[in-house]
Parts: structure tokens; sequence; C-alpha cells
């Protein structure tokens, strides 16, 4: 029987599970809008974190970290094809099989408003998951009647990767338009670990551009055009055998919404988007490498979405959504064996997939007490080879080279009630589906480096179903803020590879190869608490703890789930100046799965320290930022780090912001 608990943050109560992160500030905003100035600076990273660095510290978040720069989100353990990544709103999907590029890599702090997080059930209105989603939403051109003209410039140094980090921002408005435009660039060198050591392999370069445009129609209605553009290159990643030569993004949308559209729609918003994402891995900076490859990626999405929130009386509301996409994905191996001729295959043969869904989430509040809340979707999918040469790759195995059709439901019910002397409890429970991802389906001869081991695809896999299960009570006073939740996962047709001695490998040093199939069922479940205390006008201090265990219908623990985890924080803040303590530990992971590669993970506490400083300067501020991570050089890795690389070692770093 699985048991086992985690520990999350979880500020205030929710109603609906979803928690909005504001980047400008780096807050978490709940039901109570009012936390958001209280909880800034404890989610506040350092001015030139990246949105990876600062998606690790909320708590339903791990990032599962190959390299300095990736690191692939997960929620609550479930990861991939299992949640949807979306950014605005938009389905984007990286380019690499290796799962090198998520799409968090394609956005900076400087040109995103928030990111919103949506756990379970309550996480299929955008599109069918079993994890929820993480939505980046673009920052938008601000309207002032401050002067026409603002912005800010920023450089900041990190010492334990001799990194270097530059942004800008500039927005300008007059009475009909506003136009925002931001601009980064980052590059760090190999940092050193806890041991003193250089992390070879871990440097990287980027730059990152986003222009946004608003046009009032009327005095309701808006017209918004974005474009970002990201590039990477020279990206190190030394749990991997090869790195990363380029990663490219081009992202364009064009958007009009509608506020207070009648007496009874109150928003309305249509938007219509394309990107593109192409990839390459590279392995000519690695030694001793014996036979050169080289492995191209392209990723390609076309999609829509429309969505509207309808009054349907004084208590009840309806909002609605339609979204349709179209992703085309391709890559591919070319090899150069010494003194033979070049050897070509597809990892990803050329496919396509189209999606078409619709959603609704109704709310109910009978009294000021009580919320209760229905969500549901369905989907369309339609999974395809769109190439002879695709089909010919995957016939080789037997595999169908049919078009596949799924249709995905989904089903949440939610509900909250405050009781009296500041107490809360809320439950939700649910149904949704997930379809297998395009290397589930199609993938050929992909190289795991974390198990070692050749994984192929399977075009005959049933698509994951979930039942979420989730509750939490909490309690207010003046001072001190409590939050329990649990929450349970049962999964069925889950999806994993296993060997299959019958089939050789194709890459050297290969341990053998695993096909993907569906287990019976999996099962996950933790549980997450939080309190928030403030004695006294200046002093905060937040502690959060978390912890989940999940195993298989095989009885053995299910890979990639982190440790319990505790994090605490002090803050000062008196007029311009501010202090921040905060301690980090991690309980060491025994409970491992070795037949995926897994091994024991050692525990470790570290100990942060910051400061801040405002300066008036004419009508505009300086902000200077300081501070030192791992203060005490240790050397330590995460539970879901690959390649038992660790991380960096002290970290001293300082950041100049000036806004006009």
């Amino acid at each position: 029987m699985l048991a086992g608990f985690c520990f999350v943050f979880g500020l205030s109560a929710q109603d609906d599970s979803v928690k909005t992160v504001t980047l400008s500030n780096v807050t978490i905003v709940g039901a109570e809008k009012n936390m958001s100035a209280q909880l800034q600076q404890f989610f506040r990273a350092n001015a030139a974190a990246t949105v990876e660095e600062i998606m690790s510290r909320l708590p339903e978040l791990s990032l599962v970290r190959r390299g300095s720069y990736g690191m692939e989100p997960t929620i609550r353990s479930l990861n991939g094809g299992q949640i949807n990544l979306l950014i605005d709103g938009m389905r984007i999907h990286g380019a690499c099989t290796d799962k090198m590029d998520p799409a968090t890599i394609y956005v900076e702090p400087v040109n995103l408003e928030n990111i919103q997080l949506t756990t379970g059930g309550q996480g299929t209105a955008k599109g069918s998951s079993i994890g929820g989603t993480i939505d980046m939403a673009l920052a938008a051109p601000k309207y002032s009647s401050e002067g026409p003209w603002h912005g800010s410039v920023q450089t900041a140094y990190q010492g334990a990767s001799n990194g270097w980090h530059q942004a800008a921002t500039v927005n300008y408005s007059s009475k009909q338009f506003a136009i925002r435009g931001s601009g980064t660039y980052r590059t760090a060198d190999n940092y050193r670990d806890g041991n003193g050591n250089e992390v070879m392999f871990s440097q990287y370069n980027k730059w990152n551009a986003s222009l946004s445009a608003n046009y009032r129609l009327n005095e309701h209605t808006r017209l918004k055009a974005d474009v970002l553009a990201d590039d990477g290159w020279n990206i190190g990643y030394p749990a991997l055998p090869m790195d990363v030569g380029y990663a490219k993004a081009r992202i364009a949308a064009i958007s009009i919404s509608k506020s207070r559209a009648g007496s009874r729609w109150q928003q309305m918003e249509a938007k219509a988007y394309a990107n593109r994402v192409e990839h390459s891995m590279d392995d000519t900076q690695r030694p001793n490498v014996p036979m050169h490859m080289d492995m191209p990626g392209l990723s390609e999405t076309a999609g829509f979405y429309a969505n509207g929130s309808y009054k349907l009386n004084d208590r009840q509301s309806l909002t609605m959504r339609i979204d349709g996409a179209s992703t085309f994905l391709k890559a591919s191996m070319t090899m150069y064996p010494p003194g033979e001729t070049p050897m070509y295959m597809l990892t990803w043969p050329d496919n396509r997939r189209n999606q078409l869904g619709t959603s609704a989430v109704w709310k109910w509040a009978p009294d000021s007490l009580l919320q209760l809340n229905v969500t549901a979707r369905i989907d369309g999918v339609q999974s395809k080879l769109s190439s002879q040469e695709a089909k010919d790759h995957i016939s080789v195995l037997g595999g169908c080279t049919d078009a596949r059709f799924d249709l995905l439901s989904n089903l949440s019910l939610s509900g909250s009630k405050r009781l009296a002397n500041g107490w809360q409890v809320g439950v939700s429970v649910g149904v949704a589906q997930r379809m297998p991802t395009a290397s589930e389906l199609y993938g050929f001869y992909l190289f795991n480096a974390f198990d070692n081991y050749d994984y192929v695809g399977n075009t005959a896999l049933k698509s994951e179903t979930a039942i979420n299960a989730e509750a939490f009570v909490s309690w207010k006073l003046k001072q001190v803020k409590l939050q329990f939740t649990g929450f349970y996962n049962h999964i069925s047709h889950y999806i994993l590879g296993r060997v299959d001695p019958s089939l050789s490998s194709m890459t050297i040093g290969s341990l053998g190869v695993k096909v993907y199939e569906n287990m019976p069922w999996a099962q996950m479940a933790g549980a997450e608490f939080s309190v928030q205390y403030k004695p006294f006008e200046r002093i905060l201090l937040l502690s959060t703890l978390r912890a989940s265990v999940a195993e298989g219908s095989d009885g053995l623990p299910l890979p990639f789930i982190p440790p319990l985890k505790n994090i605490t924080s002090v803050r000062y803040a008196y007029g311009r100046i501010s202090a921040q303590l905060e301690y980090e530990a991690s309980l060491k992971q025994t409970r491992i799965n070795e037949q995926a590669g897994e091994t024991t993970t050692p525990g470790f506490v570290l100990a942060h320290a910051r400061v801040g400083y405002v300066l008036p300067l004419w009508k505009n501020q300086i902000s200077c930022q300081a501070g030192v991570e791992n203060m005490f050089n240790e050397a330590y890795q995460e539970h879901l780090d690959w390649g038992n690389v660790l991380r960096p070692g002290r970290n001293m770093y300082a950041t100049l912001r000036c806004t006009f």
C-alpha cells in the first residue's frame, strides 16, 4: 500500500487550486490578493535568475536537471506529456529528443507577466493532462498617465560560474497605443562545485528579445501582437554525452480581447499563433568521441484559442474555451564512422499531431462562504506519420503506420468552505487523460543517458488515465497562517520503458533497448504543509515542507520522486534596506528504482543570505542587490539531477538595476 506525505508551499487557502507567480515581484497570489505584498521577497530569486530558477522555488514544482540550462519542470513528479507547458496560452513543443529544450528556456523574467500553475484535474481547462498546467503569460505593454516612456536596465554577475547577465525593458504609451520591448543576454563559464572542482561542459550563452504592441480599438476592446525570439549556443550538458550547438525559437501571436462584452459576458479573447523551434545536439567539443554525430531537430506549431466568461447570475459563472493546434516534429541523426560512409536515420520520424478541444468551467458560490467548481474538457487528437521515409522507419520494428485518433475526456469537481475562527477546508476529485508523446509513439533508438538504454516507441500504447484527489485545511489569524494539503493520483496504463532482449542497441556503450509499454497502474501520494508567521511589523518568517512517494503495479518505486525537503526563510525590511536569511534542507532519497538507473541521493543542508538597498535618483531609482548562495560551500546534488553531477558551490552575486 502506498503511504507517505509531502509538505509543500501553500500560503493561503485556494478556491480552485490555481496559483499565479508574478515575476515582476516574484509573488504567489492565491484566493487572497493581499498576500502578494507580503510574499514577494520570499520568492524573489536574485535579479539575474532565470525562469527555471524562479520555478525551482515553487513547492509544487521540481526540476529535472541535466545541466545549468534547459531544466525540465515537473508538477508533483509528473512531467513531459503528463502536464501542459504553455507560453501565454500557446502550445509549443521542444525540438530535442533528449528534452534539452523545454519551453521554459525560451522566455525570460523581463518578458513574462506571471506564471499560472494549476494542479490536478483543475489544470485540464487549457488542455488534456493528468498532472496540471504551467502557463507563462507574456508581459503586456502598459498604458501610463505618468509619461510616455518607462523602462529599466540591469546588470548582474554570478561568481560561481563567472556569469554575466544584462537585461533591459522599455515601454512607450499614448492614449490608444502602447508598445513594450525587452532584451536579455546571458553568458556563463563552467561553474565550480562545493569541492572546488570545475564542472566541465556546464557553460552556456543566450540572447532573448521580445516585442509586444497593444492598440485600443475602443474603451473595452484591444488588439495585441507579440513576437519573441530566443537563441542559445555553445550550451554544455555535463550529465549527457552531447552538448547543444544551437537552440532557436521564434514565436508570434496576434490576439483580440474585449471586456464587458455585454450585460453578462465579462471577458472574451481570441488568439492565433505560430512558433518554430530548431535544435541541434553537438559532440565536437567532447574529448575521446568514438564516432561523431549530428543530431538536429525541428518543431513547428500553429494554433488558436478563444475563450469567454459568462455571468449566469449573481452566484454563478461559466468560462468556456475552444482551442486547436497542429504540431510537426522531425529529428534525425547522422553518424560519421571513421573512414566509412556516413549513416543516417530518423530519431523522430516525421510526424504531425492535430488537436481540437473544448472546455468549460462552472463556478457557483451559493453564499460568501462556499464555492463549488466543475471543470470539463474533451479533446480529439490525431497522430500520424507524415512521410514515406517515416513510415519505413516505424515499419522496420513492426509498428503501425496508420494514423490514429484518440478522444480524451476530463472531468473535475472541487469545492471550498470557510468556517468559523479562520478555518477553511476544500476538496477536489477528477478523472483526466493524456496522449502518449511523439517519443513514446514513434521514437527510434533514442539514447537515455540516465539509465544507458536506447528507447523505441510503441504505436500500440494506450492513453494514460488518472484519478486525482486533493484536500486542504487552512487556519488564519492576524499573525499566523497555516495550510495542510494532501493529494493522491492513481494512473491507469502508466507509460514507461521495458527492456526488450530481442532488440540490439544502436548507441555505442548502450546496455540494451527499452520499448515503451503500458504498466497496469501506478500511484502517487503526498501532502503539503506551510506556515507563515509575522511576529513583528518588519520581520516575516516562512517555512515549507514537502515530500511524496510513488510506486507502480510491480511494487517498485517510480523513478524521479524527490525526497522530503524544507525551506525556511526569515526576512527583515526597514525602509530602503532589506535582508534575508534562508535555510534549505533535503533528506536523502533511498526509495529508488534501480531498473531506471537511479542511485541513492545523499541529503544536504544549505544556507543563503541576501541583502538589498533601493536608492532614489530624481524620479528614478537604483536597486542594488547582493548575496551568497550555498554559503558554506556544500557539495550536493538534488535527486532529480542526472549523472550525479554536483550543483554549484558557494556563489556570490551582485546585481544593479535602474528603473526610469
